[in-house]
C-alpha cells in the first residue's frame, strides 16, 4: 500500500513536470509567432519607406527641374559653332608598346645563348647568362654539408 501510495505522488509530479513543459513549450511558440508578426511589420514598413524614397528620388531625377537649377547656379552657355573641332583635329591612339619585349631587348640578349649544364633550358640559361642563377647543384651540396661538419665521399655518400 506504501508503494502505491509513492508510486502515486511520483505520478503526480511527473504529470506536474509535464504540464509545466508543455506550457513552457506553448508559451515559446507563442512568443516566437509574436516575433515572426513583428518582423513582417518591420518589413512593410521597410519596402513602404523603400517605394517613398524612390519616389522622392524619381521627382528630383525629373530633367525639367535639374534644367532649372543648372541655368541658376551654373554659368554655361549655349554651344557656339566656332567650338567645333573637325575629327581630323583629335589625336590617335598611342601605338601600343611591348614593355616585356623591350625590356629584353635592352639586355641585348639576342645572341645565342651558352649551354651551361642545364641542357636545353632556355629559361636556365638566360639565368645563368644574366649572373641571377646560384652555385650548380654539386656546389650547392657541397657547402650544405660542410656547413654540417660532413665531408662530401666519393660516389658513395657522406662520411
Amino acid at each position: 500500500m506504501k508503494l502505491l501510495r509513492i508510486f502515486n505522488v511520483l505520478a503526480v509530479c511527473a504529470l506536474v513536470g509535464v504540464a509545466v513543459w508543455v506550457y513552457r513549450i506553448k508559451y515559446e511558440a507563442t512568443w516566437q509567432a509574436e516575433e515572426v508578426q513583428r518582423l513582417h511589420s518591420t518589413i512593410d514598413k521597410e519596402k513602404a519607406n523603400i517605394a517613398l524614397l524612390k519616389a522622392v528620388l524619381a521627382h528630383l531625377d525629373r530633367p525639367d527641374r535639374i534644367q532649372l537649377l543648372a541655368t541658376q547656379y551654373l554659368d554655361l552657355k549655349p554651344f557656339e559653332i566656332w567650338q567645333r573641332e573637325p575629327l581630323s583635329a583629335i589625336p590617335g591612339r598611342p601605338p601600343r608598346v611591348d614593355e616585356i619585349g623591350a625590356t629584353i631587348a635592352s639586355l641585348k640578349l639576342d645572341t645565342p645563348l651558352p649551354t651551361v649544364g642545364h641542357g636545353d633550358d632556355p629559361i636556365a640559361r638566360t639565368i645563368e647568362q644574366l649572373g641571377l642563377g646560384g652555385p650548380t647543384a654539386d656546389r650547392s651540396i657541397d657547402r650544405s654539408l660542410k656547413a654540417l661538419g660532413m665531408k662530401k665521399a666519393g660516389k658513395g655518400g657522406r662520411q
